[in-house]
């Protein structure tokens, strides 16, 4: 017996109209609940991806080691038990649940503290340093406002990162859109600053896309830029912006005069640089000696918890000893 859909009953309308209609609903919900789904779990990885570095490696710390090893420690020796190992179970979890933050919280908490006590620009990479330096060095060495000052270090350095990602010259309205989009950026809040540096690298990729003659091996992301009259670095964009931003702040806060005008000298410039040099191996240093003497406390830690013994292999060294009495 041939069995007929409901959808292709004639009251309904004609056959192939229904069944038509039948599938379109069927796919539009099959679609609807799909993209639901796709969406969320986009969602949450952006979420991810936006919280910055720190909170993608807890993420994949939490799923990768500290979750699992906490749940295997729990179990260890428990076929020959049958209870649950807490002291195993304190061990990993102490283990695992401090390690991971320790090692990704202290260097940004460091890193953070520095900027602040210091400025900004001990987050920007020694070569950028240099590279900035020498950037600056191009200006006319005179006194200047403050305003003034930043069209010009931020057009010069704006010219010289698109010239080296491009390959030649760059037209001067490219510039002067990328350099008053940067210039923005600096005087956003913090609120609007990451959306306004999405835009920003828009901005550049599509300057870069319209005027490069060829595509091959170029990274739409990165930025390369001049450190010396002969040598040529490459960075993230959007890092290179941030240390524009904060190399221009951190220059012309500290050779501002009373009467707001920016002092612009081989001396300062030099002098700022070996500053600057100084403070970020300095915070550098900070990063890796305190995070490596905090993870040197763990192990104590951990060790105190679990009462000074191995508790995963406990509960099977004291099996094992009661199948040799138990065989004597």
């Amino acid at each position: 017996m041939k069995l007929s859909p409901i959808n292709g009953s004639p009251i309904a309308g004609s056959k192939s109209n229904n069944n038509k209609k039948s599938e379109n609903l069927l796919n539009k919900n099959q679609q609807t609940s799909f993209k639901g789904g796709v969406d969320a779990l986009t969602n949450f990885w952006q979420f991810i991806d936006n919280g910055g570095r720190a909170l993608q490696f807890t993420v994949e710390d939490m799923t990768g080691t500290n979750i699992p090893r906490s749940i295997k420690g729990a179990m260890a020796g428990y076929k020959y038990t049958g209870k649950i190992n807490i002291p195993a179970f304190l061990q990993e979890f102490i283990r695992e649940f401090l390690t991971g933050p320790t090692m990704c919280v202290s260097p940004v908490a460091i890193l953070a503290l520095a900027t602040r006590a210091t400025g900004k620009s001990a987050n920007t990479h020694m070569e950028n340093i240099i590279n900035l330096s020498h950037i600056m060095e191009a200006l006319p060495k005179e006194n200047i406002p403050k305003e003034t000052f930043e069209d010009k270090f931020y057009t010069n350095a704006v010219k010289d990162l698109l010239e080296h990602t491009i390959g030649k010259q760059t037209d001067s309205n490219s510039i002067e859109t990328l350099t008053q989009a940067i210039k923005d950026y600096g005087k956003a809040d913090k609120k609007s600053a990451a959306k306004s540096l999405d835009d920003i690298q828009a901005l550049f990729e599509h300057i870069v896309k319209s005027q490069k003659e060829n595509y091959k091996d170029t990274d739409f992301l990165v930025a390369k830029y001049s450190i010396d009259n002969a040598k040529e670095g490459a960075t993230k964009f959007k890092n290179y912006v941030n240390y524009i931003t904060s190399y221009a702040k951190d220059y012309s806060k500290k050779y501002s005069t009373r009467d707001n005008m920016v002092k612009i000298t081989n001396d300062t410039i030099g002098n700022f640089k070996k500053s600057w040099l100084g403070k970020r191996f300095i915070t550098v240093a900070s990063m890796f000696f305190i995070t490596g003497a905090l993870m040197s406390f763990i192990p104590k830690i951990y060790t105190w918890a679990s009462g000074g013994v191995n508790p995963n292999a406990s509960a099977i060294y004291d099996e094992a000893k009661k199948n040799d009495g138990g065989a004597k």
